[in-house]
């Protein structure tokens, strides 16, 4: 297990993704479910002024923290303050205050001076796992490069303003286009995505992703991708694998 941990850890370092992030994600924070809401109140929200590199903003009045994840440059987390344990938490569905999606996407251009380049709006996303497929207790919102896959499946048009069943690397999800000219998030996907169920709907354990397109043909804006577990149908609501910790896509940037 350790030189699979190097060996993924020389991969980031040089650029590449792993082939399993899941699992890298498991063993580096597996050992304890807790690990990263105590980093995160140690470092970032105990002192009067963090002084610690990993806390990139506090912002105490927005409820939320943009901290720096181990692994990958480009890889940060949206965190809020208080304990919220994921998406299993009703407060998540229920909380029309705090908007981590907002907060992370308004943070998005760190993604980019993490690694030298100014990036595209469309090569970014945000995602959060399913509580079936993360390893940490304590709501946190993935942002970096999106996956290359990601960018196929994005490119692909093949969703509008309705829900839409599709699949990703063949896992079922569904999609749905909030229109949007301007890159501004103006909507909370947790909403977007609870609504949908109706007020008596089950909020079932589930991923959700966040992309932003702009077709040379059609509507630009944000897309919502609902990941719910399905283990019949191969659907594990890991929706980090939106993302690339690797940065692969913006790399090939041109550089400042």
């Amino acid at each position: 297990m350790k030189r699979l941990l190097l060996w993924c850890l020389a991969l980031i370092a040089s650029g590449q993704a792993c082939a399993d992030a899941g699992l890298l994600e498991r063993m580096v924070g597996g050992f304890s479910r807790d690990s990263l809401w105590k980093n995160v109140q140690e470092r970032c929200l105990t002192p009067a002024t963090p002084t610690h590199s990993d806390c990139v903003i506090v912002d105490r009045q927005r409820g939320f923290v943009l901290y720096k994840d181990m692994i990958g440059a480009s890889h940060y987390l949206v965190i809020p303050v208080r304990p919220v344990s994921g998406v299993d938490d009703a407060r998540v569905w229920s909380d029309r205050e705090h908007n981590a999606w907002a907060f992370g996407w308004a943070a998005r251009d760190t993604v980019g001076k993490a690694i030298g380049r100014a990036l595209p709006d469309t090569l970014l996303g945000l995602a959060i796992n399913a509580r079936a497929a993360r390893s940490q207790d304590q709501l946190h919102i993935h942002l970096d490069c999106i996956s290359e896959s990601a960018r196929d499946f994005l490119a692909s048009g093949a969703f509008d303003r309705q829900w839409r069943s599709l699949t990703f690397r063949g896992k079922p999800v569904r999609v749905r286009l909030i229109p949007s000219d301007d890159p501004v998030l103006a909507v909370d996907p947790f909403d977007v995505v609870r609504e949908d169920l109706g007020a008596d709907g089950k909020i079932a354990d589930r991923g959700v992703f966040l992309g932003y397109v702009r077709p040379l043909q059609g509507q630009a804006g944000f897309v919502v991708v609902d990941e719910p577990v399905d283990k019949a149908g191969g659907a594990n609501g890991h929706a980090s694998d939106f993302l690339d910790r690797g940065c692969k896509l913006g790399r090939a940037q041109p550089g400042r």
